[in-house]
């Protein structure tokens, strides 16, 4: 943030750039964007991606996925907050391959300074109709830690995205989803992941196509980040 000043002495003015001390982080944040980008034209992942739309429009989940991603980084790096781009790459790095060095990074972490990591994966949803619809986000199976971050995302969600169906199941008495899926069962820290809106729905697609609707997206997920750091639930 710009400011001019004067020196007391020659009364020369001067421009200087103010760089307000900011806290901590709390937490190591891991984002890890699902599945591979593309490369020189072609994608690198079989399937996860929309229907070719009748006005020639089409997603290409892992594209999507990184510009969630690098949205998140920038932002974090702009408010001070930790965080590490797990999959810098347009390659389609494996499932073991991303949680083996997301846990490397949680050890190293711990061992550093003993702070905390949080696994957030970042998607879209897919089904073989084009009615299904929706935003959600997982955790694994049971009462965790990873619940609580969960919960604050949904929430956030529920606010940014009014007019749109929460996918969401109750019986554990809160709104996270829960699954068996590899990056959350065999990540060693707090882990969530995000299935943000159905790309095989036109209206759904076009949101995520949107560079409206992908910022609005990373802004949910950067609103949970700082409500967690805030409130150090975790």
């Amino acid at each position: 943030m710009g400011k001019i000043i004067s020196c007391p002495n020659c009364n020369t003015k001067f421009d200087i750039v103010e760089s307000p001390i900011k806290p901590e982080s709390n937490y190591l944040w891991i984002f890890d964007n699902g599945h591979g980008g593309i490369i020189d034209g072609v994608y690198q992942t079989s399937g996860k991606q929309s229907p070719r739309w009748d006005d020639g429009t089409k997603l290409y989940e892992g594209e999507f996925n990184r510009s969630i991603v690098n949205r998140l980084v920038k932002l974090c790096n702009n408010n001070n907050i930790e965080c590490v781009n797990l999959v810098d790459t347009q390659k389609d790095i494996s499932l073991r391959k991303r949680t083996d060095a997301a846990n490397d990074i949680y050890r190293e972490q711990k061992d550093k300074d003993g702070k905390d990591c949080i696994y957030v994966s970042v998607h879209a949803n897919g089904f073989s109709k084009e009615s299904a619809h929706g935003w959600g986000v997982y955790t694994s199976p049971g009462e965790t830690k990873s619940d609580k971050v969960a919960q604050i995302l949904f929430d956030k969600a529920q606010i940014e995205f009014p007019s749109h169906k929460m996918r969401r199941d109750t019986r554990d008495h809160d709104d996270d989803k829960e699954a068996n899926f590899w990056v959350l069962r065999k990540t060693i820290m707090p882990a969530i992941l995000s299935e943000n809106f159905f790309m095989t729905n036109k209206k759904e697609c076009d949101l995520l196509l949107s560079e409206e609707g992908r910022d609005r997206i990373a802004k949910i997920h950067f609103q949970m980040i700082q409500e967690v750091e805030t409130s150090k639930i975790v």
